[in-house]
């Protein structure tokens, strides 16, 4: 008895409710299919299990199932309520797009929360996928950092969530980082860029070993104006390039620059 005790004392916290969540997930999911109860019983089932949200994966089987097996008029607001609680699962649900493809044109209704749902769906999975490239941004291995800032700047504006993660990695150690940082914060929000930040992280790719790093900083200073005010000084370093076409596109930014 007292070493049962102990296993039980032993059970991860997080484990013991995943099991309670899906133990749950699973009674409402039988609810909801059982035949013999009434509609409106049912129906509660499903809207039950939409407030679990993710916590209700396990049910995603069974509600699959409810979708390709529910037609009729009679039986519409039960499709329509465990669509919608596909929907608020999200991520999980994922493997029943297909099946909630197939139910388009039951109704103008269904068809609604049909597209809906698979938004919902495959924007909580680019959220989660968007957590994760976050992550990789603060990990040690700045090829990583590098890829992770390519993916985000791929999402173009569905990686809007990454902004103040790709802000601070315009401060990164690792020049290609920065620059891939820069990069994709013009594809996500080109309209309302961080200009002193960047303009700051520019700045040190005005002392970099390669000539074609230093020419597209200088070239990019020159497009954020007042921002690049602070960099007039290391512009001005540059008019003595060993590269003649740094020290021309130094003078013109100097020039652009000075008449904010």
């Amino acid at each position: 008895m007292r070493w049962a005790c102990v296993l039980v004392l032993l059970i991860p916290v997080a484990a013991r409710a995943d099991e309670a969540d899906d133990a749950l997930a699973l009674q409402l999911a039988a609810v909801l299919r059982d035949p013999r109860l009434e509609l409106r019983e049912r129906v509660e089932a499903a809207h039950t299990l939409a407030k679990l949200g993710p916590k209700a994966a396990a049910a995603v089987p069974q509600l699959q199932a409810q979708v390709q097996r529910s037609r009729g008029v009679e039986l519409e607001n039960l499709q329509l309520a465990v669509i919608e609680t596909l929907g608020a699962i999200g991520a999980p649900a994922r493997t029943v797009l297909p099946a909630l493809a197939r139910v388009s044109g039951r109704s103008i209704d269904i068809d609604i929360a049909q597209k809906k749902a698979t938004d919902q769906i495959l924007l909580a999975d680019d959220f989660r996928d968007i957590l994760a490239l976050m992550r990789q941004l603060r990990g040690r291995d700045a090829s990583l950092r590098l890829r992770a800032t390519k993916a985000i700047g791929a999402l173009q504006t569905e990686g809007i969530l990454a902004l103040p993660a790709l802000t601070v990695a315009l401060e990164d150690e690792d020049g290609d980082v920065r620059r891939g940082a820069i990069a994709a914060l013009r594809l996500i929000r080109p309209d309302t860029l961080p200009r002193k930040e960047i303009a700051k992280a520019l700045q040190l790719d005005l002392k970099d070993d390669n000539d074609s790093n230093r020419l597209a900083a200088v070239r990019a200073l020159a497009r954020l104006g007042d921002a690049a005010i602070p960099a007039l000084p290391l512009l001005e370093g540059l008019l003595s390039d060993p590269d003649g076409e740094i020290r021309k596109a130094a003078a013109a930014a100097i020039a652009r620059i000075g008449q904010q």
